[in-house]
């Protein structure tokens, strides 16, 4: 008989999404399992691009990471399109922080231990438990000890990312999609890099638009000491036959766009994931069951930031599980209320709205992005408004902007973004109206979801063609 051991709660995965609900879940009384792959000292040390705006601690009450685990303070983004002499600035409300991903983990780490968390580090999850429906807990594996036992709880929690291993698992009857189409995958690179030559502009994080080196996305370049001097970089794109694999593309751009500034770079770290990049996940909860962070898919998909909003869907989760726990209800219908209110809150709306403006971004060519930022048809201010606010732009301003297109031959671009505005308060509306239990949810779905397929359908990626090849010579000449 398996050696069994019994938790209130049982969460998969020490992420930050998952260290944050074990800290809060602990600190409310209950007895909390933490599981991850990883041994105790490497929990935190993930591959990322590091940046986090202030005001997600401000929308929790969570502690901020510490002086000692910040690398950065930074005032908010800068976006550039192919052409760097021109740029949007977003200030954030706070600013943000860039931080020591390996530091702050374990400084959440230590947080939860310190509640009474018990981690259960160096071990492999084999399989989600289920019984009549409900999720029980999990099957492991210890490396450490080669030992075979399951972990129950009352409630579980996929924590587990980009690779959803529970929600993989979970039975037909939830509800839960499991598949995510290409286009709402990122797959990016980063090195944490050292320079001779000192970056000069550490107040912000740098967004480089430019189709050549990151189509369907940016090469991003992110302050990594207060000095100026070391640098996260990288870029992400989504998976395509068309797109050779980023840290190739980032390579040529290392040479050919800042070769004064990064062809003597020290790589201090470097490696490549994958993250889902869209709107949250339709259902996340089940019976005895739920997720969170990027396994309910919760980031920013116009800047790809998750770790506020795994912070805050962390948040969410703490207190419906205790209301669950509490009320001896673990039913997908009970923790419906997490679900629920994640979707409804700024978060979700903002996720939902900014998945409709992702379409959009990922459709402009270099010359698209070059003209709206060059003659302000987008300006820093609107970009900063988009996130929350229907309307952006007054009519006088909607008038020049349009003056400017017709004197530039570029109508389809303010038409394109009307549409885009328009659309984005369609689905703000369905999101207010995200179903209050699971009947309707279906009928919603696929509201939803033809709302997309007509975006995608609208907004083809754009790929500069020849890329594949004009990328094997310029890797062959570096050869």
């Amino acid at each position: 008989m398996a050696n069994k051991k019994y938790f209130d709660v049982v969460i998969a995965g020490a992420g930050t999404a998952g260290l944050t609900a074990s800290y809060l879940l602990a600190s409310k009384g209950l007895d909390v399992a933490l599981i991850d792959r990883r041994r105790k000292d490497d929990i935190g040390d993930k591959i990322c691009g590091d940046a986090i705006a202030a005001h997600h601690f401000n929308s929790t009450g969570l502690p901020k990471p510490s002086d000692g685990v910040v690398r950065a303070y930074v005032e908010g983004i800068k976006i550039y399109p192919r052409d760097m002499r021109y740029s949007l600035a977003v200030s954030t409300t706070d600013g943000g922080y860039v931080v020591d991903r390996h530091g702050w983990g374990q400084e959440l780490l230590s947080y939860a231990l310190e509640k009474g968390v018990t981690l259960f580090s160096n071990t492999i999850i084999q399989d989600l438990i289920v019984e009549d429906g409900y999720a029980k807990g999990v099957k492991v594996f210890n490396r450490d000890s080669s030992e075979r036992f399951d972990i129950l709880g009352k409630v579980t929690v996929d924590a587990t990312g980009y690779s959803s291993i529970l929600i993989r698992k979970a039975p037909e009857s939830w509800g839960i999609e499991k598949e995510i189409i290409d286009r709402d995958i990122i797959n990016a690179y980063r090195e944490v890099v050292k320079l001779n030559k000192r970056f000069e502009d550490i107040d912000y994080v740098h967004l480089h638009f430019i189709s050549e080196y990151a189509p369907t996305g940016y090469v991003w370049l992110f302050p990594w000491d207060r000095d100026g001097y070391m640098l996260n970089i990288g870029n992400g794109v989504m998976p395509h036959r068309d797109i050779p694999k980023p840290h190739i593309l980032m390579e040529r751009y290392i040479y050919e766009v800042l070769p004064d500034l990064l062809k003597d770079r020290v790589v201090i770290k470097k490696g490549t994931w994958n993250i889902p990049n869209r709107r949250p996940r339709h259902i996340f909860v089940g019976n005895g069951f739920a997720a969170v962070g990027d396994s309910a898919i919760m980031i920013d998909p116009a800047t790809a930031e998750g770790i506020g909003y795994g912070l805050y869907g962390a948040y969410l989760l703490s207190k419906h599980v205790l209301q669950a726990v509490e009320a001896g209800d673990y039913s997908q219908d009970m923790l419906w209320r997490y679900q629920y209110e994640y979707m409804t809150s700024p978060y979700g709306l903002r996720q939902a709205r900014l998945d409709v403006f992702r379409h959009l971004m990922q459709a402009y060519s270099d010359k698209d992005y070059e003209f709206v930022i060059k003659h302000g048809i987008l300006t820093g201010n609107d970009v900063s408004k988009a996130r929350d606010e229907d309307d952006i732009i007054n009519m006088f301003d909607k008038a020049l902007r349009v003056f400017k297109s017709v004197l530039y031959g570029k109508v389809s671009i303010v038409k394109d973004l009307d549409y885009t505005l328009k659309m984005m308060k369609v689905v703000k509306s369905l999101y207010l109206n995200y179903p209050e239990n699971r009947e309707g949810i279906e009928e919603w779905s696929k509201k939803v979801d033809m709302i997309f397929s007509t975006l995608r359908n609208r907004f083809k990626p754009y790929i500069p063609n020849g890329l594949v090849d004009r990328t094997e010579k310029a890797i062959q000449r570096v050869g």
